[in-house]
């Protein structure tokens, strides 16, 4: 009976996770608060689905090893319990690695962009070419700062 209260208890907790933490409350709307809030429900998403994942892949391979043997319905929930913790930690580190999205820098220098197809592309010779050094020159002068 213990096991039972426990496990409906545990259930109802990983199934209030997901809500209480889309749920924004009294904070400002503000970029940064989005922000977090679609990662830490991506990861939620990913936990539950690994959790679901790990449980049936638990009881299937359970169901597998342990049919006929003594006590197998214990055997084949505590595999299936125990595959949907290995599932829900698998879940939440994918989460954790694919909810970070990197930041976006925007060009504010004000430079024409380069379009890579109207350069010259001409054979590699031993021959020095002025004006490569010159396009190199251009470059190298607009300093780290607007590269």
């Amino acid at each position: 009976m213990l096991r039972k209260v426990c496990s409906v208890g545990l259930i109802g907790l990983m199934l209030h996770a997901a809500p209480v933490s889309a749920d924004p409350g009294d904070r400002p709307a503000t970029r940064q608060a989005k922000a977090s809030a679609t990662s830490g429900s991506k990861r939620v998403l990913w936990t539950v689905a690994g959790i679901g994942a790990g449980f049936a892949a638990g009881l299937f391979i359970s169901l597998n090893a342990f049919d006929d043997s003594v006590n197998s319905d214990r055997k084949v929930w505590t595999g299936a319990l125990v595959g949907a913790a290995a599932g829900g930690l698998a879940g939440n580190l994918l989460g954790k690695s694919i909810g970070r999205t990197p930041a976006v820098r925007v060009d504010d220098s004000g430079r024409p962009a380069v379009d890579v197809n109207a350069v010259s592309w001409t054979e590699v010779t031993g021959e020095q070419d002025p004006a490569l050094r010159r396009r190199v020159r251009a470059v190298n002068s607009l300093g780290s700062a607007a590269r």
